[in-house]
């Protein structure tokens, strides 16, 4: 709902503040730390200055799973 919210105004070109007034307050609160995913808001991106290289799709799916068992059998020896 917020999303769709933001993509119109974004496409109807709205002024900087009618865009403040759909933001509001408290929407990054909503979205990360309530879970509203629909009137919350997701922060993402913050990563990016850190990725190095361009890898495929699979590639980066293999290796989160390699982790995963990697971390599974670490945990269990706990």
């Amino acid at each position: 709902n917020f999303y769709s919210k933001i993509e119109e105004a974004y496409l109807k070109k709205s002024s900087v503040e009618e865009l403040k007034t759909i933001l509001g307050q408290g929407r990054a609160k909503k979205g990360m730390f309530l879970g509203d995913l629909k009137e919350g808001e997701l922060e993402i991106g913050q990563v990016a200055s850190i990725l190095d290289t361009i890898q495929p799709a699979a590639l980066i799916i293999e290796n989160i799973i390699k982790e995963f068992h990697f971390e599974k059998v670490r945990v269990s020896k706990l």
